[in-house]
This record gives C-alpha cells, sequence and structure tokens, in this order.
C-alpha cells in the first residue's frame, strides 16, 4: 500500500528573508525548459519525489520513466520538464514496507491545479511506488537538478540557522520539527 501526503506548497521567502544568514542568491538562468508565456502564466511548477524498491528501480528506471512521463504528459496532457535519479539505494531512516533501501526519482512538471489529484491518483494507485509527495512551487527553485550527494556534502547548518524553517513554513528548522511539542521543548528550557 502506497502512503500518500498530498500536494504541499513550498511558500516563497518573506521579504527579508530570502538569504537570512546566507549571502543573497544570484540572478541565476532557469534550469527547467521554458513553454510559451500563455502556459507559463497558466500552469504552477510541481515536483513529484517517488520512492521505489532499489532492485526493482534499477531494472526497470527507463520503464518507470516511461510510466511517469505518461502520466502526466500523455494522459492529462501536462508538461514533463525533468526527471532524475535523487538518491540511488539510499538508506532510509526507518523501514518502509520491509525495505531499509530506497532509490528516490524527481520529477519536475508544469500542470493546470485541475489535473493534480488525477496525478496524484495514479501515482498513488501503483504499487511500486512506496512513498510519494507533490510540491507545488512559486518559482523554480535552486534544488532543480540537485542529488541527494549533493547535499551530504553542503556545509552543515547552523544551529540557530532557521532559513530551512522559514522555506518548509515555519515547521522550526525543516522537516526535524515535525511532530515536536513545542510547548512540551520550551517547559524544558
Amino acid at each position: 500500500m502506497t502512503e500518500t501526503t498530498g500536494a504541499a506548497t513550498a511558500p516563497a521567502a518573506a521579504p527579508g528573508h530570502e538569504g537570512h544568514t546566507h549571502a543573497p542568491e544570484e540572478k541565476r538562468e532557469p534550469i527547467l525548459p521554458q513553454l510559451d508565456p500563455l502556459t507559463m502564466k497558466l500552469t504552477r511548477i510541481y515536483e513529484l519525489m517517488m520512492l521505489f524498491e532499489p532492485t526493482e528501480a534499477s531494472r526497470s528506471w527507463d520503464k518507470l520513466t516511461e510510466w511517469v512521463t505518461e502520466i502526466i504528459t500523455k494522459r492529462y496532457g501536462q508538461h514533463t520538464l525533468r526527471v532524475d535519479k535523487w538518491a540511488d539505494s539510499r538508506k532510509l531512516a526507518y523501514e518502509i514496507n520491509g525495505m531499509k533501501r530506497g532509490t528516490y526519482m524527481s520529477v519536475w512538471f508544469r500542470s493546470l491545479p485541475k489535473h493534480l489529484s488525477d496525478i496524484e491518483r495514479d501515482v498513488r494507485l501503483d504499487e511500486r511506488v512506496a512513498r510519494h509527495i507533490i510540491v507545488m512551487h512559486e518559482v523554480e527553485p535552486p534544488t532543480v537538478g540537485k542529488t541527494a550527494d549533493d547535499f551530504d556534502q553542503a556545509p552543515p547548518r547552523r544551529e540557530d540557522d532557521d532559513s530551512m524553517g522559514d522555506m518548509m513554513g515555519g515547521m522550526g528548522g525543516g522537516m526535524g520539527g515535525m511532530g515536536r511539542d513545542r510547548d512540551r521543548d520550551r517547559r524544558e528550557d
């Protein structure tokens, strides 16, 4: 059975919080293919991250890529922009459906919002997908084309740097803040 978290939105940084303690980012050329202006105006950028069993993924990567492209482009007439292997046979933090390792596929696409629930349903119903999430981005994020290795090699964040919390909707320093009892944490201080 596939677990889903539905679509999430990655908010744009609030004015004055763009870099927080980091140097301001330079204007960069987009990595994702640019479409005609009307399509760019009507559609939104989505990132679909899927987790697969590593043996299955390595054996049938091309078929998995064709499958997701067919869903987005052929079945719903939307625009698959990029498909990447984000991580190959990466150790999982906890066991999922008997898997201790997983291969991640990152798919960037543009879609009309009305097609998102259909795309999400088709991904959720495929038994090869152990987990998935779809995130909507206001603009092309700097993470396009990055792999897990790129993040592993990045310098560690300072504990007082809450810029990731700003990007993750104020979840207190990124995903680690999920499920924590903040009131209890304050009482212990």
